[in-house]
């Protein structure tokens, strides 16, 4: 057995595959040009949330909306299951987004209805220059009207920074504005996507070029591992496996309803680009 019902902390839920960026390497696009069309406009529902929560006592678990193919807040059900979410007594609600949807009276609110169990990551990826170089479509002005009402009205948030060649030279700034506006914490860290495409650039949906961080680690890691094992493929062969997810006691849910050990398990039955995570995958689904 995987892990046993009692003994889960956390659940993490990709709520809806909708989302109103197009962000360079996401699995939500076809090569983040356009829609990948198997996949649109799916949301959980009041139903799923009830049969999710149902097993669960108060003050139990953790609720985690990790936007890991979709932004929860761009689905027309998040309301009403947030709510619900609510009224089972969660320990703590997180959810991740990029900020740009929804109106900073509705911000002001959902940090009032929330309260203390609830906490909200902001994925802003540079600063009013650099952020929708990657967040193709994102509003800076929206974002830091949505961060003010939400912080102002008593919001815990936090700030992740993906480092990009583009906005590397920003950090300093970026970490800085982040403790002017009262984020309670500003968090750096580097895409794994380059590295495992074999890639350092990607153009986005209006033509512009990304480049991956000199200072990447990954991209250094993969070029240990090519040394040490050969090749990727070799490596995953010849490693022992100690999951995660399994010994924090988390599981991933999808808009599906479908159940995970987590999302990096679960994301790659929706890729359009095969990558070693997809072949793995559909290796595993055959055998």
């Amino acid at each position: 057995m995987y892990i046993n019902l009692a003994d889960i902390k956390e659940i993490q839920v990709d709520h809806t595959t909708r989302c109103n960026l197009f962000c360079g390497q996401c699995a939500r696009t076809e090569n983040g040009w356009s829609l990948e069309p198997r996949n649109m406009n799916i949301d959980l529902t009041l139903a799923d949330y009830r049969l999710l929560l149902e097993p669960f006592p108060e003050n139990k678990i953790n609720v985690f909306h990790c936007g890991n193919y979709g932004d929860a807040l761009a689905s027309p059900t998040f309301d009403e299951t947030f709510n619900f979410t609510l009224s089972k007594n969660p320990l703590k609600v997180t959810v991740s987004t990029n900020g740009t949807l929804r109106t900073p009276s509705w911000w002001a609110k959902f940090a009032e209805t929330g309260g203390e169990r609830l906490r909200v990551t902001f994925a802003i990826d540079g600063l009013e220059d650099t952020n929708a170089i990657y967040r193709d479509g994102a509003n800076w002005n929206r974002i830091m009207q949505n961060v003010t009402a939400f912080i102002g009205a008593g919001g815990h948030a936090r700030w992740d920074f993906i480092e990009f060649e583009h906005n590397y030279h920003q950090i300093a700034e970026a970490e800085e504005l982040a403790t002017k506006l009262g984020f309670e914490k500003f968090n750096t860290k580097y895409t794994a996507r380059f590295a495992t495409l074999g890639k350092k650039t990607e153009v986005n949906f209006k033509g512009g070029v990304l480049k991956d961080c000199e200072s990447n680690v990954n991209q250094k890691d993969f070029k240990e591992i090519k040394n040490l094992y050969g090749s990727f493929d070799d490596y995953v062969q010849r490693t022992p496996i100690a999951c995660k997810t399994r010994a924090e006691k988390k599981v991933f849910v999808d808009m599906h309803m479908r159940l995970w050990p987590c999302c990096w398990f679960g994301a790659p039955l929706y890729f359009k680009q095969v990558n070693k995570q997809k072949a793995d995958f559909e290796h595993l689904e055959q055998t």
